[in-house]
């Protein structure tokens, strides 16, 4: 009985096996909902926003809205995961997360829906706009908005704004109102002194709503300019406010500029920037650009799709204002500063400082916009100005002011010749009195006295060859010990290979007047530091012997200035030229301040640099 049985159990056995191995295989080939998910989500987060909206239902509307939103949301990357797939008969439906990295804003996450149908056996995504957020609709679309703060202010040492909003006119062009970009370029070009070919491109590649700004002009100066400006078919210009000093010229170098974000910032500065913003270009605007500017309230928003009408906030991100820079700055001493150097466009520069704390009061340069900070940066032959660290290394050394050192008009030490640039002294003098004429022979004649280094130890005393920290750029006075009598000869007279920056000379006649080196300082942050006092009696001779040179001296420009200013003069030699050519300096004290006066190729410090430094005291004080 078992043996006629098996067979027929083994039949139905294997009949069994073959249904369930049909159903297996019509199963495996069954489309899977889940695959065009997939696929549309991938080329979603990879910006392939065509490819994706072809796994859809309705592609071209798709793939209008995908990449709207996308724009929307300023380029944001998207990382997008499913959650769940739930299946009944031929409608499907996926869970999903969507993860955007908008820039300036950071991640915007959320979760959504995303239909499927089955159609003639193929599965497809059903488009909706609610897939991509569940808020939007036909007419409606994301966007971002960013609420910036109004840029903090530039105080100066009292509290007072330096830099602040002020009324200016903006004057450019709207890429939408522009027929002839070439034309609209080359005008506004030729009226402004700009650069056609930037303003050209940006009308060429911007969107219709863009306005392409050519410059930036104060009320006044856009006044000189308006008639040629109106003139250049399709510009335009309209009024706004911008942060800026008092004048153009005030501390142009020191405080720097404001101007619309270039490519390569908006890569350096980061999050929290996107084009058009306005941001410090150089000086302590763009040392300080976080600070000053602060953080933007960034937020997500459901848009219309026509005029990107803000209809609802999805999501916030405060930001917060910007805070005060304060400096050391004396806008008192900054006018005068200015004054001085009045409209010249040669290089020239005024710098001022407190002697007893280093605050730094005043940098005026010309020209305005070399790129250069002559002031803090530029290193140059101190010239005479240095015959005051000379003074005071030989009163270290034994040197009595009353004693008679000779003022020839010419000497040579080994093989080199040395004259005065000044006239100098006649023959057999005091030594106060070669310090009042500023002759050079007289004190290369002294180089003996001096250790080959004793410059290089006199000098840091007075600031020279001490590093400088402050919030910009400056430069260290170099002063190297002479290593030849010729060296030491020329070192004397503040050539040698003596560099020192207008900043540095300052410093030194601030020692004189405080008795003691004060590091600059430049905003409030800044660390105090100083030097030891100067020896017994060394300050009080010096300042003597400055003040002779106003009185009697090279420095007679200043002698009509109250307040007993004090300083010295200086001529220095540069270059290979044959007669040499020279700057023109002056250094000078009265009461707490200090200064120093410097003229690029000027003929000498007596002549050119004095009456400048007569002229910032003069404004300074004006009824002295």
């Amino acid at each position: 009985m078992r043996s006629r049985r098996l067979p027929i159990v083994l039949f139905a056995l294997a009949l069994l096996v073959g249904t369930a191995g049909i159903w297996v295989v019509r199963a495996a080939l069954e489309p899977d909902p889940g695959e065009p998910v997939e696929a549309f989500l991938a080329d979603w987060e990879a910006g392939r926003d065509r490819r994706a909206a072809a796994q859809t239902d309705a592609p071209r509307a798709a793939a209008s809205a995908l990449k709207a939103n996308r724009l929307g949301l300023d380029g944001a990357r998207l990382d997008a995961k499913t959650l769940e797939l739930s299946k009944s008969g031929d409608r499907a439906e996926a869970g999903v997360r969507l993860r955007w990295t908008v820039p300036g804003l950071g991640p915007f996450t959320y979760e959504s829906r995303i239909p499927v149908r089955k159609e003639e056996g193929e599965w497809r995504l059903h488009w909706t706009p609610k897939l991509v957020h569940p808020k939007l609709e036909r007419d409606t679309r994301l966007g971002t908005t960013r609420l910036a703060f109004e840029r903090a202010p530039i105080l100066d040492r009292d509290g007072v704004p330096i830099v602040r909003a002020r009324p200016v006119v903006r004057v450019g062009a709207v890429v939408g109102d522009v027929s002839d970009p070439r034309a609209t370029a080359t005008g506004l070009a030729g009226a402004l002194g700009v650069d056609r070919g930037s303003i050209m491109r940006q009308l060429r590649n911007g969107g219709p709503e863009q306005f392409v700004e050519a410059l930036v002009l104060r009320r006044p100066d856009y006044a000189a300019v308006q008639a040629e400006v109106e003139a250049v078919p399709d510009a335009a210009a309209f009024d706004d406010t911008a942060p800026l000093a008092p004048t153009r010229e005030f501390a142009r170098g020191l405080l720097g500029t404001v101007a619309p974000v270039t490519a390569e910032q908006l890569e350096r500065l980061g999050e929290g920037y996107a084009p058009g913003d306005q941001v410090g270009q150089a000086g302590l605007q763009a040392r300080f650009e976080r600070r000053l500017a602060g953080t933007p309230t960034r937020r997500v928003l459901l848009r219309t799709i026509d005029g990107g009408r803000p209809l609802q906030t999805l999501i916030e991100r405060r930001g917060h204002a910007g805070s005060a820079l304060e400096t050391t700055l004396s806008t008192r001493a900054q006018n005068a500063a200015e004054a001085a150097l009045g409209a010249r466009d040669d290089a020239a520069v005024v710098v001022a400082l407190k002697a007893s704390s280093g605050d730094l009061l005043a940098v005026a340069e010309r020209p305005v916009d070399s790129g250069f900070h002559r002031a803090l940066e530029g290193r140059y032959p101190p010239g005479s100005t240095f015959k005051v660290v000379t003074t005071a290394a030989l009163l270290r050394a034994g040197l009595k002011v009353g004693e008679t050192v000779s003022c020839p008009p010419t000497i040579s030490v080994g093989g080199r010749g040395f004259r005065n640039f000044e006239g100098g002294a006649a023959g057999s003098v005091p030594f106060s009195q070669d310090f009042a004429q500023s002759c050079n022979t007289a004190f290369v004649s002294l180089a003996g006295r001096l250790s080959a280094d004793a410059l290089t130890r006199t000098a840091r005393d007075y600031g020279l060859g001490r590093r400088l920290d402050l919030p910009l750029g400056a430069a260290r006075a170099n002063v190297p010990p002479g290593e030849s009598s010729v060296e030491q000869a020329a070192a004397m007279i503040g050539q040698h290979e003596i560099l020192a920056s207008p900043l540095s000379m300052a410093g030194v006649a601030g020692t004189v007047a405080a008795g003691r080196w004060h590091a600059p300082r430049l905003v409030d942050s800044d660390p105090r530091r100083a030097g030891r006092a100067l020896p017994r009696g060394e300050r009080d001779t010096l300042a003597a012997l400055m003040r002779s040179v106003v009185t009697t001296g090279t420095g007679q420009p200043l002698s009509a200035v109250g307040g007993e200013p004090a300083g010295k003069s200086g001529t220095a030699e540069f270059g290979g030229a044959d007669p040499p050519r020279t700057h023109a300096w002056f250094i000078a004290f009265r009461g707490d301040v200090a200064m120093a006066v410097l003229v690029e190729n000027g003929r000498s410090g007596g002549s050119v640099a004095a009456p400048l430094a007569a002229a910032f005291f003069g404004a300074l004080d004006p009824g002295t």
